[in-house]
């Protein structure tokens, strides 16, 4: 079976609020190393979480007609080849959470070099809102560098809220700056820009040379799949301890991260590394991810955002 994953640490489950109409979300665990997501009776998508890889990540993500937005084709590092045919950077793999730079020895878990394990999921279905929880171990060599709780509350309208947080084990971990991170997903291939996609961001830019390092509350990625026009939206959130930056690329690349200022504005910004102490509060970060059909207006994504915004506030 293909992977799939996505993370977040979302905790309010209001039935209330617009996604919660349908039918809702249903979660299965057909094995250990997978978790499998309906809505509506229909598939979102698969949690690929097994020690077979070296992260866990989302793979297929469906649009409500059912077309899967994420890259078909997840090749092995031997396989990798060329952007052009869509084999290329072997690490992007669907939906993931990681980065690279990562204390003096720029640990790269970003290109898998060094790798996360998940250790535990759990998963429930409160008012057919669904919620999936990964505990993962961010390793240097076999020990533990960082423990990363991810929360992924599953909305019926295709949002996912991710909450994630990670937390030091026993030493100093130093995130350094880097375009390489943080929250990504690889777009299918016939989506991207270079084939005639669209990125548009919360301000009315448009295209990578223009979202491309800004920070904005939202940027939207959307294109032609299979006769059909879906799109993927990642958002920030106002609560997270900085804003994020978008490395929204024209091959398919879509990601987002707090840990780049000087990379994202081309040396105009000073670096500025996050350290994260044993015992310490830790980092948390909120995100949002929506997988939809049409362009950003009839997906209704600036509004989309603001429910996002009133479903996420602490």
């Amino acid at each position: 079976m293909k992977p799939s994953l996505l993370f977040g640490f979302c905790l309010c489950l209001n039935a209330t609020t617009a996604f919660a109409l349908g039918d809702g979300v249903e979660i299965s665990r057909p094995d250990d190393a997978h978790l499998n997501i309906l809505i509506d009776g229909k598939p979102l998508g698969t949690l690929n979480h097994g020690e077979n890889w070296n992260k866990p990540f989302l793979f297929p993500l469906t649009a409500p007609d059912g077309t899967n937005v994420l890259r078909d084709i997840i090749p092995t590092k031997d396989q990798q080849g060329s952007s052009k045919d869509g084999t290329d950077h072997f690490h992007h793999k669907g939906v993931w959470v990681s980065v690279d730079s990562v204390n003096e020895e720029r640990l790269n878990f970003w290109h898998e070099a060094d790798i996360i394990r998940c250790r535990n999921v759990t998963h429930a279905v409160q008012n057919g809102i669904g919620t999936i929880t990964l505990k993962n171990e961010w390793l240097q060599g076999d020990k533990p560098l960082l423990k990363e709780t991810t929360t992924i509350v599953i909305h019926p309208s295709r949002l996912l809220c991710y909450y994630i947080h990670v937390d030091a084990v026993d030493r100093d971990v130093t995130f350094h700056d880097t375009k390489e991170g943080f929250f990504a997903v690889r777009i299918a291939h016939t989506m991207r820009q270079m084939e005639g996609g669209k990125i548009v961001n919360a301000d009315g830019l448009k295209g990578e040379k223009e979202c491309w390092g800004r920070p904005s509350p939202w940027i939207d990625y959307y294109g032609a799949v299979n006769g059909s026009t879906c799109g993927v939206t990642l958002m920030d959130h106002p609560e997270n301890f900085r804003q994020s930056r978008y490395h929204v690329r024209g091959y398919g690349l879509f990601s987002i991260s707090p840990f780049g200022p000087r990379k994202y504005s081309n040396n105009r910004m000073p670096a500025d590394p996050v350290t994260l102490k044993p015992g310490g509060d830790g980092l948390h970060l909120t995100y949002g991810l929506y997988v939809h059909n049409g362009d950003t207006t009839l997906a209704k994504v600036a509004d989309v955002y603001q429910e996002f915004l009133k479903t996420t506030s602490h």
